[in-house]
């Protein structure tokens, strides 16, 4: 059985019409459908992930744009189950984390703080969990770490895309963060080597679909700044 078979993914690609807040007058080619229903899968099958895939998404990963071509980033594949119910032990302070939110805003926070909360409860149970750390060592003279993470974000994407052109199921993480350096002591990171993102890595438990987003008009400004801030109009409505 064929790898999108596998998982799931639709026999033909999705037409322009199926991508949430297409531009009209363009045709939609292989690479916008595939960035269009990268939607984030974090309900993912406990089956094995070949090598070569996972090498694959890495090769992705380094063909991403660094500062000057610095090529910060490093990246740790974590198989072994006892590592990954290491790290799945040390993320439960993330878990308590999304227990004291409070009520969500709406159905969609919702159903998203759901679905964060059952990917992070069985991260141990993901096939693969994908690193994308950065060296903190650019500049030379004087390392700046807005220059680390911009390499990482692009690596990131890159993989994520990847991951859905071959039937994977993946989503971008910072569930790091509820406990870092107990992640960063089960991984065994040297001090200037940072972990930017957490990648879950599997064949995914759903079908992909449109990634939804804001429409392009609420997020596009033209030749200069219009209005406030989200944040501004929020804290002063008008």
């Amino acid at each position: 059985m064929s790898a999108p078979e596998r998982a799931g993914a639709p026999a033909a690609p999705p037409a322009a019409a199926d991508l949430d807040g297409f531009p009209s007058g363009v045709a939609a080619n292989e690479t916008l459908r595939m960035i269009g229903t990268a939607r984030a899968m974090r309900r993912l099958r406990p089956d094995p992930v070949p090598d070569e895939l996972i090498r694959t998404l890495v090769w992705a990963g380094t063909r991403a744009a660094s500062p000057n071509n610095s090529q910060l980033w490093r990246f740790v594949v974590v198989r072994d189950p006892g590592r990954r119910a290491a790290i799945g032990a040390a993320l439960e302070r993330f878990v308590h984390w999304i227990d004291s939110l409070g009520e969500p805003e709406g159905d969609g926070d919702a159903r998203i703080r759901a679905e964060a909360r059952h990917l992070v409860v069985n991260i141990g149970q993901a096939p693969v969990l994908l690193f994308v750390c950065a060296e903190h060592s650019y500049p030379e003279r004087g390392p700046d770490p807005r220059y680390l993470w911009s390499a990482v974000s692009t690596a990131g994407q890159n993989i994520l895309v990847a991951a859905r052109s071959l039937g994977l199921g993946a989503t971008l993480t910072m569930m790091q963060v509820g406990n870092e350096q107990g992640v960063r002591d089960v991984l065994g990171l040297p001090d200037d080597v940072h972990i930017g993102t957490v990648i879950p890595v599997g064949w995914p438990d759903r079908p992909f679909g449109p990634a939804r987003r804001r429409p392009l008009d609420d997020v596009v400004h033209h030749d200069h700044w219009r209005g406030g801030s989200r944040v501004q109009d929020e804290r002063d409505p008008r």
